[in-house]
């Protein structure tokens, strides 16, 4: 019985996975944005313009990026962070998650011992795939997050 309980779960999530996988509407970085303004407090953060913010600090090859929104932490201090990406190519989203999860380890190590409540927060982010749009948000307000996140793609 148990192991029926088992694999009805690991089905469960599998097929959800796959539903929200192949799940495709199209939603604008504006959009998500404008979702996300409901829920995270903006005017903490501090709007990267240049691409190279982009390479510097996740290595990411700025030619397969079609569109970018980048809002950073004000101050070393904290690790708040939005990432929102549109790839020009989907199936560059793995090379993608791989140097967001590198950032993340990186920033993980260093506040883990001065400030392990920023650490707990880079630990609880939010990282979904949608198609060509990768969603990256570092705050305390994962839960609330992910919530607008699951109503703006339902």
């Amino acid at each position: 019985m148990k192991n029926m309980k088992k694999m009805i779960l690991i089905i469960s999530v599998a097929l959800m996975i796959f539903i929200v996988g192949c799940s495709s509407k199209d939603v604008s970085l504006t959009d998500i944005k404008d979702k996300l303004k409901d829920t995270v407090d903006f005017s903490t953060f501090s709007k990267e313009e240049d691409a190279s913010y982009l390479k510097d600090t996740f290595d990411f090859d700025t030619d397969k990026i079609e569109a970018y929104e980048m809002y950073g932490p004000q101050t070393n201090l904290n690790t708040n962070a939005v990432l929102l990406l549109r790839l020009k190519d989907a199936s560059d989203a793995s090379e993608f998650k791989e140097k967001i999860d590198a950032y993340k380890s990186n920033l993980v190590e260093i506040y883990k011992s001065y400030a392990p409540d920023q650490a707990k927060l880079v630990e609880d982010s939010v990282y979904e795939e949608h198609g060509k749009t990768i969603v990256l948000v570092i705050s305390d307000k994962s839960e609330e997050v992910k919530k607008a996140l699951a109503d703006l793609y339902k």
